[in-house]
């Protein structure tokens, strides 16, 4: 092909030059920051103006979502390192009135040679203020700033006064040989004086494995202990004086110095005056759901079918309230129980077990067990509801609980040895004498006639239809062994 006319390639060249000058221009252009490039493109206000909101919002979004992740990731440590959230990270000195139920524990002090079982102390301290926190009603101060006396041997009054508690938990760890000594003491953060101490012995080699256990059952401890306390402190309250809770206080009080008919007409009728006070009051309702059962299972309390009607509105005021707490598990078993609804007992008692992990709830599971027929299973609920708590109210009621699955189980010598711990724990519980039909069992004839003579004494009125009252369940296995129990006891003289 022939090469391009003279003119044409001048016209080339040209056109060749102005490309390389339009490339070497650009880096001028560029120089001009984007936003303004941009708003320059924008031609009218109206686009400039949503442009200005666009921009606005983004940032707003943005800064968000920052703030939202840093909030997040506050929350996953909180979690993960935290204080339970139930206890009240409490600043020293804070304004405010005291709460009937709040508490401190103080860091554990460790004793001679003991620091190679610090940490034990340290988790001790993490679980138990965790473990009295989940308590209905307690106000119980986080761990760190309990954390903050720690190496000081503060006085009580003074730590009571900073933080505004009523009570202060204090004690030592101290090893000796293999084993852990604990010493923990409940004193009144008014007047300094200790209300509670008890020892506690733990086997080195078992620390970590018997930490769960070991800080439930010293939950317990303390929660009965501090409501005993408060109990007595309201008793010299004037009644016009009293707020609900210190009635409620005042209840409780009376029920764990003495499961009995007089304790528990007088605990209801304290009650009952608390929810006029504050018909939210959980504590109260709560008592009046379980108090207005035990009056009926029981045959404390002579209108059989008010009681029940209290107990009903009860469980709807809980239901309400807190339809996830303790007291409400509580009532939905035992509802199971007075509608003879044994597989939904069982499942309810089961998730209340699970959830609070409280003895009462441990021991109603193992009875539930039982009623299902399978006493074998319940047995260990049953015994560690005591080992949790070995001084509650209820520990005649677990005592014959064990007695009654042994009897299950024909293993009538465990039967016989329960049966006799629970009348002796609390004669006046009107359980079926289940130690004296298993002495029949076993043979021991006289012995079996000499306790349900006693037996009776005490209960003049008991009579078969009690024990199905009590024991209604209607499980095949179950019903043989209950048929097995009044069969043994009518041959000793029951009507």
């Amino acid at each position: 092909m022939d090469p391009d006319p003279p003119e044409k390639s001048a016209e080339g060249a040209r056109k060749a030059s102005a490309n390389i000058n339009s490339v070497n221009n650009r880096p001028a252009e560029s120089a001009v920051p984007l936003w303004r490039r941009l708003w320059s493109k924008l031609r009218s206000r109206f686009a400039r103006q949503i442009a200005v909101v666009v921009v606005a919002i983004g940032t707003v979004a943005a800064a968000g979502h920052f703030i939202g992740g840093m909030i997040g990731w506050w929350h996953a440590y909180e979690l993960t390192f935290g204080h339970d959230e139930r206890a009240k990270p409490l600043a020293k000195n804070a304004a405010g009135p005291i709460e009937p139920l709040s508490i401190v524990v103080l860091p554990l002090t460790i004793e001679g040679d003991a620091t190679d079982v610090e940490w034990f102390a340290d988790a001790l301290l993490d679980d138990l203020v965790s473990e009295v926190a989940r308590l209905q009603g307690f106000f119980v101060i986080a761990r760190a700033t309990a954390n903050t006396y720690k190496g000081t041997n503060p006085d009580p009054r003074d730590v009571a006064r900073e933080l505004r508690v009523r009570y202060v938990v204090r004690g030592s760890v101290r090893r000796d040989g293999t084993v852990i000594r604990l010493n923990l003491a409940l004193v009144d953060g008014e007047s300094g004086r200790q209300r509670w101490s008890e020892k506690f012995t733990v086997e080195r080699a078992q620390l970590g494995q018997a930490l769960d256990e070991f800080v439930i059952a010293l939950g317990r401890h303390l929660s009965t202990e501090v409501q005993k306390s408060a109990g007595d402190r309201v008793a010299v309250t004037s009644p016009a004086e009293m707020s609900a809770d210190d009635l409620a206080m005042r209840a409780y009080g009376l029920w764990f110095r003495g499961f009995n008919r007089e304790n528990l007409i007088e605990a209801l009728a304290l009650l009952e005056q608390a929810v006029v006070k504050d018909p939210n009051s959980i504590r109260a309702w709560g008592g009046l759901n379980f108090m207005n059962f035990q009056g009926v299972v029981n045959g404390w309390l002579s209108d059989r079918a008010a009681a029940l009607r209290r107990f009903d509105e009860a469980l709807v005021q809980l239901e309400r309230l807190d339809p996830d707490g303790y007291f409400a598990y509580q009532g939905k078993t035992i509802q199971a129980f007075l509608r003879k609804d044994f597989a939904a007992m069982l499942r309810v008692s089961e998730a209340w077990s699970k959830q609070h992990q409280h003895p009462v709830a441990v021991g109603a599971y193992g009875l539930v067990l039982n009623f299902n027929g399978r006493p074998d299973e319940g047995i260990p609920y049953i015994e560690r509801a005591l080992r949790l708590s070995p001084r509650d109210p209820l520990r005649a009621e677990w005592q014959y609980r064990l007695a009654l699955a042994h009897f299950m189980l024909a293993q009538y010598e465990q039967a016989r040895a329960w049966g006799q711990s629970a009348q002796s724990s609390n004669p006046g519980l009107p359980w079926p004498p289940i130690h004296a039909a298993a002495l029949s069992m076993l043979g021991q004839k006289a012995e079996a006639k000499k306790v349900f003579d006693e037996f009776f004494e005490r209960h003049p009125g008991f009579e078969t239809g009690r024990i199905i009252q009590r024991l209604p369940a209607t499980d095949p296995r179950f019903v043989e062994g209950r048929d097995r129990l009044v069969a043994s006891l009518r041959e000793l003289g029951l009507r």
